[in-house]
């Protein structure tokens, strides 16, 4: 099966060779607790992005997705799997000129794998690089129209929180080749988020995205959202054979304005299907704020004592909120709520020192330029590590 959908042999050597350097250096490393390596993602269904170099050769773009099952099915081999394996991710990365993501799971963690846009597509569109890739069967999510509402604000949290970082980046580090990939990354994400929400509270996601823009053209859209799928047809193919304008920064600032516009009224009109905010205006975003519920699971489900404490480990860990709502919950929770007021909201209606107790900022130094401060405290709760 072939990594992109290029047909260039050159790139499909280039992207294997990496393969097996990706897969030598988890063997080396993990000491015989491997079951499974497996590539997932767009490269995992043959749908990776390649783009030419200065020299006109197609190189691999984005992410490498590898998921590592472990042998062991207890959680004390995950955790040291684990910490192996992010360990390896910076070499990695180097090693291959994109983003290696190394992600490990229990062959238990998968049968048991909740209802999500991640689990659907491992079931659905994976190649196996070494060992057993059974265990990927044991996944039970196949049928996309199952995709649960919240998966769709899932969506629209993780690419707004890229366009936050991407505003932080513009306003803050030097305008470098790096920044301007990120940013135009960024925006393409965002306008497929559109699409891929629409089509999940539709019931009619697919994993492969060449299918998804026709879809699209089937789903039933507010007049306001008819930008959706022009953006989200191009942003398609951007993803599949990507190419990276030169912009100057204020033109990239002003396209990073214009997607935030956009990115706000299809997050809303998610939310008034949900249900999950009301009111009119900036009020809509203070609701969404204070919704006691959780958004992005079953909020009629009680999670069991072993998912709430690991849950409010990982809290404490990675924000420590200073409100006792929500600690049983994983920190998405905290973050998906603070996230609108960043983005969209001005600063004079942002209730600041309650986005503030949310995540977890002492002290009183974040008042001199609040949605500085905070902004880089969501993104290091958000994404630990550099963003390239």
């Amino acid at each position: 099966m072939p990594f992109t959908v290029t047909g260039d042999p050159d790139v499909e050597q280039r992207i294997a060779g990496h393969m097996r350097r990706i897969c030598q250096a988890i063997l080396e490393a993990a000491d015989g607790m491997v079951r499974s390596i497996i590539l997932t993602g767009g490269f995992g269904r043959g749908e990776g992005g390649a783009a030419p170099d200065e020299l006109g050769r197609l190189q691999p773009v984005n992410d490498y997705d590898i998921l590592v099952v472990c042998r062991r099915d207890d959680w004390p081999s995950w955790w040291r799997m684990r910490r192996r394996l992010k360990a390896l991710e910076p070499a990695l990365s180097r090693h291959c000129g994109v983003r290696v993501d190394l992600a490990c799971k229990t062959p238990g963690m998968l049968a048991h794998a909740p209802l999500t846009v991640e689990s659907h597509e491992i079931a659905v569109g994976y190649q196996v690089l070494w060992g057993d890739g059974s265990v990927i069967e044991a996944i039970p999510w196949r049928d996309a129209g199952l995709l649960p509402p919240w998966e769709a604000t899932r969506y629209l949290f993780n690419r707004g929180a890229a366009l936050l970082w991407s505003q932080l980046m513009l306003d803050d580090e030097p305008f470098t080749e790096p920044v301007r990939r990120f940013v135009h990354i960024a925006v393409q994400k965002a306008r497929l988020s559109w699409g891929d929400a629409a089509l999940i509270l539709r019931r009619r996601y697919d994993a492969v995205y060449r299918r998804r823009p026709a879809l699209l053209e089937t789903c039933p859209l507010p007049a306001e959202l008819e930008f959706v799928r022009p953006a989200y047809a191009q942003a398609v193919q951007d993803k599949l054979m990507p190419a990276f304008p030169l912009y100057d920064k204020s033109d990239l600032a002003q396209l990073l304005a214009e997607t935030l516009a956009h990115h706000e009224l299809v997050w809303r009109w998610t939310e008034t299907e949900r249900r999950t905010a009301q009111g009119q205006g900036q009020a809509f975003w203070l609701s969404f704020f204070q919704h006691a519920a959780p958004v992005l699971r079953d909020p009629s489900v009680r999670l069991p004592f072993s998912a709430r404490l690991y849950h409010c480990m990982v809290t404490l860990a990675r924000l420590r909120p200073l409100t006792p709502a929500l600690w049983g919950e994983h920190p998405t929770e905290h973050l998906v709520r603070v996230l609108p007021l960043l983005l969209f909201l001005p600063a004079e209606q942002v209730p600041w020192p309650a986005a503030a107790r949310r995540l977890g900022c002492l002290g009183t130094d974040w008042k001199r330029s609040p949605r500085q401060a905070l902004g880089r405290r969501f993104i290091r709760a958000w994404h630990p590590g550099p963003p390239f």
